[in-house]
């Protein structure tokens, strides 16, 4: 079926789009979004509606004018897959679910357009996305109008670091499409909104945390340039901080001292004490211990620092690569070049107590034989804190995979007792809960696998096992470990 047979063009019809318009949202769209829902804003007579049921999966359509909507009824009366209100979205709730895409050509006065803007983004939920497609981008504003969909577009381009330009679509700027008036710049525009909280860069100098700003990314994007200071490389005294807390946020950055060590032979090496840590960020934790303890390029556990400290904020990303370990960020920051970080995987040193403690265990349970080690932890099958069913499922699932493939005896963690889940079934030899962490880490660095669900302490091993994580965020990101297999 021809998808513009019958649609006039906007010099036929001034109140729809042109064409080209047209055949640029079939181009854009294609087949991508055959499972998508489309929300329009303004139905008028239904044409692009028409071509939008032809690229989404379901098409909802807003309008206010009864005669209009009748009209765009009869016209569509073939496709069973739009959904038409009648409705006054500047009267009403914005009510609607599951929303891919926005086609926002309603009121063109730049007030309602914000406003159009600012209820489609509040659809969106946390780390999603949502596409909005803009129609009379470039007309002209007539005499008595001071804004329009270009004033509001363009500041919400500029303003939200979150809201981005994506294509221009329709007729160019000065084209005669629609009549009497010449474009002033392209018809038509795409943009994406991304609903992804801002964080807080933070310095830290002579033992104070100071915010500075909220922003989308930390760190540096490369292009910018930015890197330490020459003098404080000069100085080498260095503090490698981080502003989490987890054992696994420590545990991605393990290997930063042996690097350092390696690069500059004559520098000092300096973690914070659970006491600067507790001054800093007000948490009283022991996990810098725990990775760092034994650790022969660490020169001391320091209670105060002098100066700046240049932590995990001060990074270099690569927008157009999202999935670089934070380690490496981190580094690139420190001046390494990628040849000085390639072998930049976590690691840790054990004394050699804790490998009879941690042998020792192992004998007694498995002897000889092979093993694996199994993590449950209070995140499996949730998203935001929350159970979710299909990330459930999919844990489920991949959990399943690799226990059926490598039938081993297990040592076990688990948030909450093994019968409570569904893996009951395997061969469990002892529940780690009440091992030292440190021991613990030790015996997985042993075994011949690791799997879990998305956690940093099984990325702690990577360097030592064959580790399995089923995850749980999409992208990664920083969170992204080198040789961690991810389900």
């Amino acid at each position: 079926m021809n998808i513009l047979e019958k649609i006039p063009d906007k010099r036929q019809d001034k109140n729809t789009t042109s064409l080209k318009f047209k055949k640029d949202l079939i181009e854009y769209f294609g087949e991508d979004y055959k499972y998508k829902t489309c929300l329009e804003i303004g139905t008028h007579r239904g044409y692009t509606a028409r071509v939008l049921s032809f690229l989404f999966g379901k098409v909802i359509t807003c309008e206010y004018d009864l005669e209009l909507l009748s009209f765009a009824k009869d016209l569509n009366k073939d496709r069973s897959n739009i959904e038409f209100l009648h409705k006054d979205v500047y009267r009403s709730e914005w009510n609607f679910e599951n929303i891919d895409v926005v086609f926002i050509d309603c009121m063109h006065e730049y007030p309602n357009v914000m406003h159009d803007i600012q209820k489609s983004i509040n659809l969106v939920k946390p780390h999603k996305e949502l596409i909005l497609v803009f129609d009379d981008y470039g007309l002209p504003k007539p005499p008595h109008r001071d804004k329009d969909v270009k004033d509001a577009v363009d500041q919400y381009l500029n303003e939200h670091p979150t809201f981005d330009f994506v294509k221009y679509i329709g007729e160019e700027k000065g084209s005669d499409c629609r009549p009497g008036k010449l474009l002033k710049a392209e018809e038509g525009i795409i943009c994406k909104y991304r609903s992804i909280p801002l964080q807080t860069f933070y310095r830290i100098v002579d033992n104070q945390v100071h915010p500075i700003k909220d922003t989308e990314h930390l760190g540096f994007e490369e292009s910018e340039g930015l890197r330490v200071p020459d003098e404080y490389l000069n100085e080498q005294k260095f503090m490698i901080m981080r502003t989490a807390d987890g054992i696994g946020d420590w545990g991605i950055i393990s290997v930063m001292p042996r690097l350092l060590k390696e690069k500059y032979p004559n520098c000092k090496v300096y973690v914070p004490s659970k006491k600067l840590l507790k001054k800093l960020f007000g948490k009283d934790h022991n996990n810098v211990k725990v990775i760092f303890d034994n650790n022969p390029y660490i020169d001391e556990f320091v209670d105060g620092v002098d100066g700046e400290v240049f932590h995990d904020h001060y990074r270099v990303y690569n927008k157009n690569n999202i999935d670089i370990p934070l380690v490496k960020q981190m580094l690139k920051f420190w001046q390494f070049t990628d040849k000085d970080m390639k072998d930049s995987q976590p690691e840790m040193y054990w004394s050699d107590s804790e490998k009879k403690l941690g042998n020792d265990i192992i004998k007694e349970y498995v002897g000889d034989n092979e093993f694996g080690c199994l993590l449950i932890s209070d995140r499996f099958g949730t998203q935001y804190g929350k159970h979710h069913q299909e990330t459930y499922d999919r844990d489920v699932k991949n959990f399943n995979n690799i226990l059926t493939k490598y039938k081993l005896p297990y040592f076990y963690w688990t948030s909450k007792p093994i019968s409570e889940t569904p893996f009951n079934w395997i061969n469990k030899v002892l529940d780690m809960r009440h091992i030292d962490l440190r021991i613990q880490l030790y015996i997985k660095s042993i075994a011949k696998i690791n799997l879990s669900n998305q956690c940093g302490t099984n990325q702690i091993v990577v360097r030592y096992s064959k580790c399995f994580e089923s995850q749980r965020q999409f992208p990664l990101a920083h969170n992204f470990v080198d040789g961690e297999n991810y389900l």
